[in-house]
């Protein structure tokens, strides 16, 4: 795998390191390559990150002349695909609809905010008469990270105008030219997933044996991959012993597999060879949502619950008890997801948490109880990764992985980056894999409606 580019948020040598600020790294650069429908490249799309405005230089030859409406689509793929509008099969259809992050479900003016009109609405392309455009603008719709980011989607170019008002497209036509905007010096690996409503949101690795773990947050399916072929098959159908979901992973010393049941409250226990060996149940109630978990160095197992302010210890004889209850400490639970991502210093002696809804980071006294509010600032944050004393924070509709510099007693912490990858689709936790990781691609946001891009995905990178 080549090197990685890093986006800092913030220079590295922080008062906590001790010393001098690091050199700002380069903006953020993707490219995209424009092509026919018959595949010839016959232009380039450049994407550059300058503070909160991205901008976007375009050249594209052969086209009619005169004004062609041009847009951000959904989707990184420019293949042949279904237009909703006349369910034919069109060129560039593969690229879906128009980047809408802000779901306001309305084609508009580049210059309209994001609530009130697509985010992938952009200028026009003038092409002159000898068939060539060229278009320089800058926008703050669009970035290449964070929620709004167009990483590994696809920039459109349309026969006709645009109106800026008819909705899907502004009655701009056919679609001429694609290309799928591509960070620049950055390679990932992927890890493709075969169901279509897979919606990944735990993973774990078993290093021993060189296999990752995933589970479906739709179904419950529990899939295997080979992490050096890619590989997969299932581990596990959904609804094993009444699974219905598959949230936080973690896999123990002994091989065995610990699965996070979410709104059904349980805590399952498998095989290495994927039988299920017991699963625990949560006290009754009808707000429950066990999402995460971490084997300690002990063996006792920790559970969050978003919903009830309480963590749960499993012990090692398999049973489980109600260990802290957080209304007892400066932990408050508000609407929404509370506890999310779990992980233990590798000491032992403490546990670290994130407040999905808060964004606030708490440390955790294993042998006092005593919590401890680490920072905050972390809004969606979603799965944590421990790596010495740098966290890995996936942050997911802000679809970033975030880095976090704590101190040494893990008490206080500074968040120093955050890494967008080469587009990340509502990113859920996260695993480690020798000096590498491994993220959820999760899009749950589009599990209660919308079109996930297909297929689900794994996706390894190197720390940064």
């Amino acid at each position: 795998m080549r090197t990685f580019a890093l986006t800092s948020l913030l220079a590295l040598g922080l008062a906590a390191a001790g010393g001098a600020a690091a050199p700002t790294p380069a903006p953020l650069r993707a490219t995209a390559a424009i092509r026919d429908a018959a595949g010839q490249v016959t232009g380039t799309a450049r994407f550059e990150q300058l503070g909160p405005n991205l901008q976007i230089t375009v050249q594209v030859r052969g086209l009619t002349p005169g004004q062609h409406g041009m847009h951000i689509h959904e989707m990184g793929r420019c293949t042949p695909g279904v237009d909703p509008a006349t369910n034919t099969v069109v060129p560039f259809g593969g690229a879906g609809g128009h980047f809408d992050p802000g779901m306001s479900k309305n084609h508009d003016a580049p210059t309209t905010d994001n609530k009130h009109g697509h985010g992938g609405d952009t200028p026009m392309l003038n092409v002159a008469a000898d068939g060539t455009g060229q278009l320089t603008f800058t926008t703050s719709k669009v970035s290449l990270s964070g929620e709004n980011g167009v990483l590994g989607r696809s920039l459109v170019i349309h026969a006709r105008p645009d109106d800026y008002k008819t909705d899907p497209a502004g009655a701009t036509g056919p679609r001429e030219r694609c290309g799928v905007i591509m960070r620049e010096n950055f390679a990932v690996r992927d890890y493709p997933l075969p169901g279509p409503q897979d919606f990944p949101e735990g993973v774990a690795v078993d290093a021993r044996r060189g296999l990752i773990y995933t589970g479906s947050a739709a179904n419950g399916t529990i899939y295997v991959l080979n992490a050096s072929s890619g590989a997969v098959s299932k581990f596990q159908e959904g609804g094993a012993k009444g699974r219905a979901t598959a949230l936080g992973m973690k896999v123990d010393a002994q091989g065995r597999l610990w699965v996070a049941g979410g709104a059904q409250g349980t805590v399952s226990v498998l095989s290495p060879d994927g039988m299920t060996l017991k699963v625990l149940e949560t006290p009754p109630s009808p707000h429950k949502y066990v999402n995460d978990l971490v084997v300690a160095p002990d063996a006792n197992v920790y559970v969050t619950d978003s919903y009830r302010p309480v963590l749960y210890r499993v012990k090692p004889d398999l049973t489980l008890e109600s260990w802290l209850d957080l209304g007892r400490t400066p932990i408050k639970y508000g609407p929404g997801i509370n506890l999310n991502g779990l992980v233990v210093t590798p000491d032992g002696r403490y546990l670290l948490s994130v407040q999905l809804n808060t964004g606030d980071l708490w440390r955790i006294d294993l042998r006092t109880k005593a919590v401890r509010k680490v920072m905050g600032g972390l809004v969606n944050g979603d799965g944590l990764l421990l790596d010495g004393r740098t966290l890995y924070v996936a942050r997911n509709k802000d679809q970033v992985v975030g880095k976090v510099a704590l101190s040494a007693d893990y008490g206080s912490g500074q968040l120093v980056a955050e890494e967008p990858l080469a587009g990340l689709r509502f990113p859920t936790t996260l695993a480690s894999l020798g000096g590498e990781l491994i993220v959820t691609q999760g899009q749950l946001d589009k599990l209660q409606g919308g079109t996930p891009e297909a297929p689900f995905r794994l996706t390894r990178f190197r720390k940064f």
